[in-house]
């Protein structure tokens, strides 16, 4: 049942997600307490552990940010090279513990002052890449685009379980095509990880949308989400692990509540791979009709011709 591609890899894998409550622009407490929360999931049986969006930082910008929609100097002051300082540190202990740990970070860019909403991806290999977002909230609600400078690729990273995929937050809440293409590329586990703030239904988002992005790909989906109150932006928790199941479509398989927690499933992909053996996601999906679509939508936006 196991496609011959993916038969190297080991066929189950143990995901932590963290509700992580990161204090506010002191790296060096949030990174003792990743390692920490990293050592704990190993102990207990954790492969890939992720914590959320800027977790080493704290997300919020400063007021430099909120009011005046200037570049936050915390973040510029925090930021570091992936490989850096931090990430050799986790790859120290990723090798220590056999163990994936995913952090949101932010990221010195090549050109200085650039800084990136990042997440670094480490294992016992050593620093395996890092992801860049995408998609950043725009001033004044949020203030990412004052802050941070987008990300222009969607890598996949190669672990013994196989590729994974990696997000933050707005990518995977707003933009389900970017799933769509991690899946494409291989991966059948994408990780979230997110800064979601308190707000009417949020909760209910967070397991929702979760599923549903481990629904329409044929893919184990987590999401690991910050907790707790920074300076003026409180963040719900209730981290998610899902994916598809049968014959009910989606499971949720772990959440979390609202407070500072590891949340852990086991999942295996022989009984994902019999849902894609159900379901052939690559022989029904139209990928040529559909970048056509997107072509012709690029094209007439440029020329000024409506939809």
């Amino acid at each position: 049942m196991i496609p011959e591609a993916y038969r190297r890899y080991e066929q189950t894998v143990t995901v932590s997600v963290v509700n992580f409550h990161s204090v506010w622009g002191d790296k060096a407490a949030n990174l003792a307490k990743i390692k920490a929360m990293a050592t704990e999931a190993a102990q207990a049986g954790t492969d890939i552990i992720a914590f959320p969006e800027l977790a080493l930082s704290g997300y919020e910008c400063g007021e430099e940010s909120r009011h005046l929609n200037q570049q936050c100097a915390m973040h510029r002051a925090a930021a570091e090279t992936i490989p850096g300082p931090s990430t050799l540190e986790l790859a120290r202990l990723a090798r220590e513990l056999d163990l994936y740990i995913l952090v949101g970070m932010p990221e010195e860019g090549e050109i200085k002052p650039q800084v990136h909403n990042s997440v670094a991806v480490v294992g016992p290999e050593g620093v395996l890449g890092k992801y860049r977002k995408i998609t950043l909230s725009p001033f004044p609600i949020w203030c990412e685009r004052a802050c941070f400078h987008r990300g222009n690729e969607l890598p996949v990273f190669e672990t013994r379980f196989g590729p994974i995929g990696v997000q933050i937050c707005a990518d995977f809440w707003t933009m389900p095509e970017l799933s769509r293409i991690l899946r494409l590329k291989g991966a059948r586990l994408i990780l979230n990880c997110s800064a979601s703030a308190v707000g009417p239904g949020r909760i209910d988002s967070m397991t929702y949308q979760t599923a549903s992005r481990g629904k329409e790909n044929e893919v184990y989906a987590a999401s690991a989400n910050l907790v707790g109150t920074e300076q003026t932006m409180s963040f719900y928790g209730h981290s998610t692990i899902a994916g598809p199941s049968h014959p009910g479509f989606v499971q949720v398989f772990a959440q979390g509540g609202d407070s500072e927690e590891i949340v852990t499933a086991t999942l295996s992909f022989e009984r994902l791979h019999y849902l894609w053996h159900l379901i052939d996601l690559e022989q029904i999906h139209e990928t040529e009709l559909i970048a056509e679509e997107f072509a012709k939508l690029r094209k007439n936006a440029k020329a000024g011709i409506p939809d």
